[in-house]
Formats: C-alpha cells, structure tokens, sequence
C-alpha cells in the first residue's frame, strides 16, 4: 500500500475521525453491566464471536460488495440491505448515524458524490473512489470496529489500558481472517449467529442507567 493510500485510511478509521463511534459499545455496556464479561477472556470471547459469527462479518461483506458496486443502484440496494441487516433499534442507529457522519466528513473534505449510508456501505464506496486498496481498507475497517468494543470496555469494565490493548492485539488474527473471508464472500453468506450479542443491543436501551448510545 503506497503512504499516501495509508495515511488517508489511518486518517479515515482513526478514532479521531468525527464518527462518534465513541458513543457506541454495541451492546458490549448490556453484557458488562450484567456480568457477562467481566475480564479479558470473556471481552476475547464476545468480540470474536461479534466479528466471525455477527456484525463484523457482515460489515466486511457489505464494505467489499460496496467497494466493487458499479452504479449508484447497486448501492442504494446494498444500503437498503444493509439497513435491514440490523436486529435492533439501537444498532440500525449504530450504523446509519456513523455512516451519515463518515459521509458528511469525507464530502467536505475530499469533495465527492458519497450519499449517507449506512457505515460500512459508506466506507467502501468511498474507498473505491479515492482508488485505496480494498484488503486493506476491510482489515483496517475491522480493527477499527474491535478497537473502540474494546476502548468501551476500558471505560467501563473498568479493564486496565494495557490489558486492552493485549485483548486488541489477540485479536488480530481473527480480524485478518475475516477480512481475507470477505473478500470472497457473496451477499448469500450474509447472516450471523452470534445472537448474545443481538439480544444484547436489544437489552441495552432498558438499562436506567446507560454511558452509551448502544
């Protein structure tokens, strides 16, 4: 990947990028707050499961087809798929909210004709766009997604700055296979079992008392 194609990736997915992904823990607040995870290898567990059996992979899938879509269309149906992807209110937030703000950024800065879509959908097309090289775009797009589960669970668990970013680190392979899975990946392969997780961004919003929009 040439720098320039690297920097604006890094610049794109980086928590610093005016998404509000901060505000989200999809779900992660609900199953902490019950005592689900409450440590490093049950954090480990929940986000593997997120990311090969749930939303990361479908993620992955809608940012790759998004990335190769020719005419706005196939976009708009893949938008219109992805939205219907969503098990809840509060994750149909997650991501139409990111999408539309990752859209507005971009369009401002790097002037092109992105809609508001829901966040992956939006990614890749813009990657697409600004000619960055897909695998990498999805890899980084998914080590983005773990790296703010896991920076909600250094805020809330509470986990030690360093034991996040050990469970980050461990991650690592499950995001790479994911990402490469994508790339081969057609919209038939969308689905998910990790249904914890589901009822978990359902759950949430009955909380009294909640630090997340997810």
């Amino acid at each position: 990947m040439k720098r320039a194609a690297l920097l604006k990736l890094t610049q794109w997915l980086s928590p610093g990028y005016p998404v509000g992904a901060f505000s989200y823990s999809h779900g992660l607040e609900w199953a902490i707050s019950q005592g689900e995870v409450s440590n490093p290898a049950q954090l480990c567990n929940w986000l593997t499961d997120i990311l090969t059996h749930g939303a990361g992979r479908n993620d992955a899938i809608f940012l790759a087809h998004a990335y190769r879509a020719d005419t706005p269309a196939i976009l708009v149906e893949l938008a219109e798929l992805a939205v219907a992807f969503n098990p809840s209110k509060e994750r149909l937030l997650e991501t139409t909210a990111q999408g539309a703000a990752f859209a507005k950024v971009t369009r401002a800065v790097w002037p092109a004709d992105l809609p508001d879509m829901p966040y992956p959908v939006a990614v890749g097309a813009a990657a697409r766009q600004h000619e960055l090289p897909l695998a990498d775009t999805t890899a980084l797009y998914l080590h983005a997604f773990v790296a703010n589960l896991v920076s909600a669970a250094v805020r809330f668990m509470p986990l030690g700055q360093t034991d996040g970013q050990t469970v980050l680190s461990s991650m690592a392979g499950n995001i790479d296979q994911t990402a490469e899975a994508a790339l081969e990946a057609t919209l038939d392969d969308l689905g998910g079992c990790a249904l914890r997780a589901d009822m978990a961004s359902m759950l949430h919003e009955t909380l009294p008392t909640r630090i997340f929009r997810t």
